[in-house]
């Protein structure tokens, strides 16, 4: 993956595709290991009804969407977008649960969504939001395709002093390769201080606004378990952490090892999280369009 000096969204995007794309095989085993019960909180929380449509904005292997299918059931409908093809390709071979909604997986932009306006009853967005180039635009679009008193709910990862899960790794890797950090580039952490994901939903015109954060730890069996998972695993950073130097990778992982150390439990390594999810209520006149999709 290249580095620029200066933040392009643009080739940003185009990148997060390749990624994304590259890093799939890994990501799918990390959500299905790690992320069960964070999914299934999200779903409850985004208040899904029998027979309502529902949108997934950045689905990735589909956990939240096929969560979403059985919240819908079978006189619901669920449409599941990604940009990177092997994220759908390996969500659509999923099994889907019994008398759940079908499901229809489509590649797509989450800033450009080709749906007209008021396509949908709720969109939800699990772990995408932060990993945008252009994360208002796409609460915009997230807005404008959902109906009137429709709902839109995010999930993402918290304050990067409570989210050790990632950003124990990440502040290691930009202290080791202080080149990777892009003046103006977003970071996962960006909407993980208190109020700063409810203002932006605010700002996509969506009202009676509610959140909650979820905390915990996750568990490995060692340090060495720890990074392997996340250097395999763990999306645009696992796949920066493989184009490195073996003198910089080595001195990384040492790093890392030593300070997830620190989290030893009777039965292995606890390794904190945060995450932060929101809903809220579409608006009259809420989100932009003129009624016809964004392709």
């Amino acid at each position: 993956m290249s580095v620029t000096s200066s933040f392009d969204p643009e080739s940003f995007d185009r990148e997060s595709a390749g990624v994304w794309n590259k890093a799939a095989q890994h990501y799918d085993q990390l959500s299905r290991l790690l992320f069960g019960a964070v999914t299934r909180d999200f779903i409850a929380f985004s208040g899904i009804h029998l027979g309502e449509r529902i949108l997934d904005v950045a689905c990735g292997p589909g956990s939240a969407s096929l969560a979403a299918a059985a919240a819908a059931g079978s006189t619901g409908t669920v449409a599941a977008v990604d940009f990177a093809a092997q994220m759908l390709e390996l969500a659509a071979a999923r099994p889907k649960p019994q008398a759940a909604a079908p499901i229809d997986w489509r590649r797509m932009d989450a800033q450009r969504l080709d749906f007209p306006d008021a396509s949908f009853d709720a969109t939800i967005c699990q772990l995408g939001l932060m990993l945008f180039a252009r994360p208002r635009q796409a609460l915009l679009e997230m807005a404008r395709v959902v109906k009137a008193g429709g709902r839109v709910a995010c999930l993402v990862q918290g304050e990067a002093d409570k989210m050790l899960f990632t950003s124990l790794l990440n502040k290691t890797m930009v202290k080791h390769v202080p080149e990777l950090k892009i003046p103006g580039a977003p970071t996962i952490y960006d909407f993980g201080p208190p109020g700063i994901l409810e203002d932006a939903l605010s700002r996509a015109g969506l009202g009676r606004i509610d959140s909650r954060r979820l905390s915990g730890t996750f568990h490995f069996k060692s340090p060495e378990d720890y990074w392997e998972t996340m250097a395999s695993g763990a999306g645009r950073t696992g796949v920066l952490i493989q184009g490195l130097s073996p003198r910089k990778r080595d001195a990384l992982k040492t790093e890392v090892m030593v300070k997830s150390a620190a989290y030893r439990s009777p039965a292995g390594f606890d390794i904190p999280y945060e995450f932060v999810m929101a809903r809220g209520v579409k608006t009259a006149g809420a989100g932009r369009g003129d009624g016809a999709p964004r392709a």
